[in-house]
């Protein structure tokens, strides 16, 4: 409840400081690895990377100098694939593996510092993310040898549809506002809702293109 209130804020905020100021928007798309940090019991369990994808809209507000407020609202593909050492009711206890996806919107309230004033210039966007999941599948790899695939279940005793992170990018962007950046986001809050499941946290490494949209 407290995540949902602070992003509403944080919605507001921009809203009011985009009409209120000298706001500019743009696009982006790109790919990523994507895993989880995954405890069960205290104990790290073996994950693999999985392909991923994103793309969104991002705001440019301006607050001093080089530094602008930039937060951004995207679709995103995450997911994971991992091996269990030991048995655990979510996802199962029969269950020796799962490869994970999950379908995602993540809003970022994020600050962005340029490290010049003009022309091709780097930058730095970092803070924290909120992902709301829609829809997600698990390919369940069961103790018996056999498979079996189902839609992900989100409830209290199951998975979270919201989780938070926090992000790292670091780009370039031209003249034209064409911007490259390459990013990471580490979790900090569990996938997983059960008491007596695992520790969930989302891990995510991709690179994005775009462009910035001024106004003069």
């Amino acid at each position: 409840m407290l995540l949902r209130i602070l992003t509403s804020l944080l919605l507001l905020s921009s809203l009011q400081e985009a009409a209120a100021q000298k706001t500019e928007y743009g696009f982006f798309v790109g790919g990523q690895a994507t895993s989880a940090g995954y405890y069960l019991h205290g104990h790290r369990q073996a994950t693999t990377w999985l392909p991923g994808a994103h793309a969104g809209a991002i705001l440019r507000i301006p607050f001093e100098g080089n530094f602008y407020f930039s937060p951004s609202l995207a679709y995103s593909l995450k997911g994971f694939d991992v091996n269990l050492t030991d048995t655990s009711s979510n996802p199962g206890i029969n269950v020796v593996g799962n490869r994970l996806r999950v379908h995602t919107f993540e809003l970022a309230p994020l600050f962005t510092l340029y490290f010049a004033s003009a022309g091709t210039r780097p930058f730095i966007q970092f803070g924290p993310a909120a992902d709301f999941a829609v829809w997600g599948t698990e390919d369940l790899r069961l103790r018996d040898g056999s498979t079996s695939g189902r839609t992900m279940n989100f409830s209290n005793d199951a998975y979270g549809r919201i989780t938070a992170s926090l992000i790292v990018r670091l780009g370039v962007e031209t003249r034209s506002g064409f911007f490259f950046n390459a990013h990471y986001n580490h979790g900090v809050g569990s996938l997983n809702q059960n008491d007596f499941g695992p520790s969930i946290k989302h891990q995510v490494a991709g690179m994005s293109i775009g462009k910035i949209f001024s106004r003069k």
